[in-house]
């Protein structure tokens, strides 16, 4: 459910900054967007990609992989920025990431575990207007992976291949849903198909 509260008081906040619930919270355009903890299933999925890509892309030398970091946009006049579940910097552009985020200019590409209702799609014209190459959505239930690549100002679908893996250029990985139930997603490098993991 959605809603909306015209005044949030500075002691409401101090009391979700006391118990931790502001964790995941966002300004978009200066307006806040309370956001509940993940579901377990969410933090499964995000757990086994991170133990997955972040030594991958590290041994690879392709970039830094950060878990849940604000990325700012301050292009904005008024305080604006989204908490995606993973935020990847590409090799030689580490000089974004501040103590806060990154901030300076977009990442190269963000992961999104898509939650029932949640705003996963709505936020694709902020990371669009910021330059991020790519945005991966993976559906939390359905296991059903998504790479979005930016095309001048939107972005595309990347289509999937004869055997149904979807390619992440700037990864340098590839996403595939498994047939079977419980639905699974197979995730490995493009370079070395033997780096592979299933979730």
């Amino acid at each position: 459910m959605k809603a909306v509260l015209l005044h949030v008081s500075e002691q409401d906040l101090a009391e979700r900054r006391q118990w931790g619930l502001d964790r995941y919270d966002e300004s978009w355009e200066g307006v806040l967007h309370m956001s509940p903890a993940p579901s377990p299933e969410h933090q499964r999925i995000v757990e086994e990609l991170l133990t997955f890509l972040r030594p991958l892309l590290r041994r690879k030398k392709r970039g830094t992989l950060k878990l849940a970091i604000n990325v700012f946009n301050e292009a904005s006049p008024k305080q604006d920025y989204r908490i995606p579940d993973f935020t990847f910097v590409a090799a030689g552009r580490e000089r974004l990431i501040a103590a806060d985020g990154v901030r300076g200019g977009g990442p190269d590409a963000v992961i999104e575990i898509r939650s029932p209702d949640d705003e996963t799609y709505e936020k694709l014209p902020f990371f669009a207007a910021l330059g991020v190459r790519e945005v991966v959505v993976v559906d939390r239930d359905s296991k059903k992976p998504e790479v979005l690549r930016l095309t001048g100002s939107q972005y595309l679908v990347v289509a999937a291949d004869r055997e149904g893996w979807v390619a992440s250029e700037v990864l340098g990985v590839r996403f595939r849903l498994l047939p079977g139930t419980p639905p699974r997603l197979a995730v490995e490098d493009i370079e070395d198909p033997s780096a592979r993991v299933e979730i």
